[in-house]
């Protein structure tokens, strides 16, 4: 049995679209890469995600409207700088990462592509620059001075900016020492 599209017109297998009971074949009306690709491109999905990690996690709720709408409208990756993309599963999709594990809340959030999101993993945030080619002294420093700017509520200025560089090497060297 097959079934046209809406979106892309194409007749396809049954199989390539979702379920859905009381509709016309008991499927949706659009193929499951069209109604992905169109959840990737809502903001009401984006915002859906957040409110269900929220929900996973068995945590408050954190994040301000104006961290949505940052994650939504960024375009360069806060770790590497690569233009980043709205596909599923790219190395340059757009992804949230936490900088600090646990820690909900808006300054503690960057948008970073798919790939330094994997790499970073659960490293500290100071070793996860020193152990990549990739990452140069200037990429280091504006991302230090993002993430001060942010938790400052102030665009940082140059000695605050070398302040943090060295808390998080201090803060990487006590996580290696004892294991925090």
């Amino acid at each position: 049995m097959t079934r046209k599209c809406r979106t892309c017109k194409e007749v396809k297998n049954l199989t390539e679209f979702t379920r859905r009971p009381k509709a016309p074949q008991g499927r949706e009306y659009q193929c499951k890469a069209c109604r992905s690709q169109a959840r990737s491109e809502s903001s009401s999905y984006i915002r859906e995600r957040f409110r269900k990690h929220v929900y996973r996690h068995n945590a408050v709720n954190l994040y301000t409207e104006a961290t949505i709408e940052e994650v939504l409208s960024a375009t360069n990756c806060a770790y590497c700088d690569v233009e980043m993309t709205r596909g599923k599963r790219e190395i340059t999709e757009a992804t949230v990462d936490h900088v600090y594990l646990g820690h909900n809340i808006d300054e503690n959030i960057v948008v970073c592509c798919r790939s330094c999101n994997s790499k970073k993993h659960r490293q500290h945030v100071y070793d996860f620059y020193q152990s990549s080619e990739k990452f140069t002294d200037e990429l280091w420093h504006e991302f230090v001075k993002q993430f001060a700017s942010r938790f400052l509520k102030h665009e940082a200025n140059e000695q605050e900016i070398e302040a943090w560089k060295q808390g998080f090497k201090v803060e990487s060297e006590e996580t290696k020492r004892y294991g925090a």
